[in-house]
């Protein structure tokens, strides 16, 4: 159907039936795209909804918009629970493992600090977790056997475990990646029976991207100017990571402001030296944890070692990479302590 703008210029409506494109992420609507037919399909549409306010700062309407108008629910069925890593295609594998040339591998991972137990008799699983990530041993020894054992407890969501996040992990609205009902997916007694890190177990292999922007917020603008500096293309499929300079002493992350162009460029990872956030959404607590988790369905890499990678980047003189990564397959699982590899 064609129809005439207040601008006089001639458009196509395209009625897309899409899952949960309402303000709330509930149910089924219709998504009306309008697209000019001089542009790409959804480009007025990607446009119309990044803008954001003078200073890139984001409201909590303009990120509700986004949640909405930018989801990837039922993109790929109404029972997908892989998300954007349907982006990595055999073909996007291949491609990745054929930017290997060096044969160098280094480990995106930070080294874990092991603190051992005061008590192990009286170690509960139950107590409260530690919210800033820890690794706790219990060792023990039989000499006379031979032997040496131990049992590792991790908490690694927060701020200090190098960590995958699952899509379960953030709810907004009481619901999680593609519509399904938070308090149905996850519990106490059972964990998550949806969404969970198991859906990981075949492992992550693609083309990595590092950004390499210490000490600030990053926002579109820089990583465009980064891209034409580099003459790399963030594409289909990436994994993309930011190193803020974490571990020298300097801060940063992903600016709310940039939520459109995840969307945009359709990376499939995304990840940081950092828990990711490099702004506040008023009333959103992690505005790009909820966005990417929830409505992308893009699993996020917390707390990476980033320093490493960044050193061996520039010896080469390249940033991308054949990224890989192998979560341990827990039934039920939010996410996972991990060692993700970077191969040039």
């Amino acid at each position: 159907m064609r129809v005439t703008t207040t601008k006089g210029e001639a458009v196509e409506v395209i009625t897309i039936s899409l899952r949960a494109t309402n303000p709330t992420l509930f149910g089924r609507a219709t998504l009306i795209l309008v697209a000019a037919t001089t542009t790409l399909l959804l480009g007025t549409s990607l446009t119309a909804a990044a803008q954001v306010g003078p200073n890139d700062e984001v409201t909590r309407e303009q990120f509700d918009t986004w949640m909405t108008e930018l989801s990837n629910w039922g993109r790929w069925g109404d029972d997908d629970q892989l998300g954007a890593l349907n982006l990595i295609t055999s073909a996007k594998r291949v491609a990745a493992a054929r930017l290997v040339q060096a044969g160098r591998t280094v480990s995106m991972a930070r080294d874990m600090t092991v603190q051992q137990l005061e008590n192990p008799d009286a170690a509960s699983a139950n107590r409260a977790p530690v919210l800033v990530g820890s690794v706790r041993s219990v060792f023990d020894i039989n000499p006379q056997g031979g032997f040496f054992w131990e049992r590792y407890e991790i908490e690694y969501h927060g701020s200090l475990v190098s960590h995958v996040d699952a899509l379960c992990h953030v709810a907004y609205n009481g619901k999680v990646y593609n519509g399904f009902d938070f308090e149905a997916v996850a519990s106490t007694d059972a964990g998550c029976t949806e969404l969970s890190s198991v859906n990981l177990k075949d492992g992550l292999v693609t083309r990595g991207v590092l950004v390499d922007l210490p000490g600030k917020a990053v926002r579109r603008v820089d990583i465009e100017a980064w891209e034409r500096e580099t003459g790399i293309t963030i594409s289909s499929g990436d994994a993309l990571f930011l190193r803020t300079g974490r571990e020298v002493g300097q801060s940063g992350g992903y600016h709310p402001s940039l939520m459109p162009f995840f969307k945009e460029r359709d990376i499939a990872l995304l990840g940081s030296d950092v828990p990711q956030e490099g702004g506040q959404v008023p009333g959103v607590q992690v505005p790009i944890h909820v966005f990417t988790l929830v409505s992308l369905g893009v699993h996020l890499f917390d707390n990476l070692g980033l320093e490493e990678l960044a050193q061996t980047a520039n010896e080469l003189g390249r940033w991308e990479f054949m990224f890989m990564a192998s979560p341990h397959v827990v039934p039920n699982g939010a996410g996972a302590a991990l060692n993700p590899i970077a191969v040039f």
